[in-house]
């Protein structure tokens, strides 16, 4: 009897293994955006993501096309189906907080934390900026005087605080926005519990009303302070 011959071994290539690898990517991107484009609540688009992973797993020898175009077909339909979710995804309504005069409220700078509250306002004609020289506007000058305490353990360093991180604007009940047209500080440290006092100044037209002061910090809710 004649001894069958033993077939060698098939080696596994890299370029089999690289085919692997992208197989199982592509199906964890399509299960994973089919998921979270569900739960946005586009349930249509996402479950159309489950067509180019399903695409990705049918082995080859079901497929009348070279790897290379198979890989080309998935990204295209992928990031076609990335776009429409995209450009159908709901638009984040801005979030609030709203506080009165003399209300403190915490601003947050990744792990600097700090507490602002307005005290009151006033309203000139004309101001005095540095050098001693006196402006005047047609409109009224909108002062708005506050207080910022440093809620952390250390110190916090930084000439242009007030112009760089406590980004704030001023808005009337006709949605005019007012930018911050000058501040009387320019601190050299924010020590642990301790006040410092600021000066916001506008200005604002004669026939501003329903004046409110917006804060933005590094979180998704804009403190809003009621100023009249």
């Amino acid at each position: 009897m004649r001894k069958k011959e033993k077939e060698p071994a098939k080696e596994i290539g890299v370029w089999n293994v690289t085919c692997w690898i992208f197989v199982g990517l592509a199906i964890l991107f399509s299960i994973f955006s089919a998921v979270v484009t569900i739960k946005a609540g586009q349930i249509f688009v996402g479950l159309l993501f489950f067509i180019p992973g399903i695409f990705a797993a049918v082995p080859k020898e079901y497929l009348r096309i070279s790897r290379p175009l198979k890989v080309i077909i998935f990204l295209v339909v992928y990031f076609t189906l990335l776009i429409i979710s995209g450009i159908n995804a709901p638009k984040l309504e801005q979030q609030y907080e709203y506080y009165n005069l003399g209300d403190s409220f915490n601003l947050t700078y990744g792990e600097e934390v700090f507490s602002m509250k307005i005290n009151n306002i006033a309203k000139e004609t004309q101001i005095t900026i540095e050098g001693g020289q006196n402006i005047n506007t047609s409109g009224f000058y909108l002062l708005v005087n506050g207080g910022i305490t440093n809620l952390g353990k250390t110190t916090f360093n930084n000439a242009g605080l007030f112009g760089v991180k406590f980004v704030s604007e001023l808005r009337d009940s006709s949605g005019n926005t007012y930018t911050l047209f000058a501040t009387n500080n320019r601190v050299n440290g924010f020590q642990p519990n301790l006040e410092k006092q600021f000066k916001d100044i506008f200005e604002i037209s004669k026939q501003a009303s329903g004046l409110k002061f917006f804060v933005k910090d590094k979180t998704e809710i804009i403190k809003v302070v009621n100023l009249e």
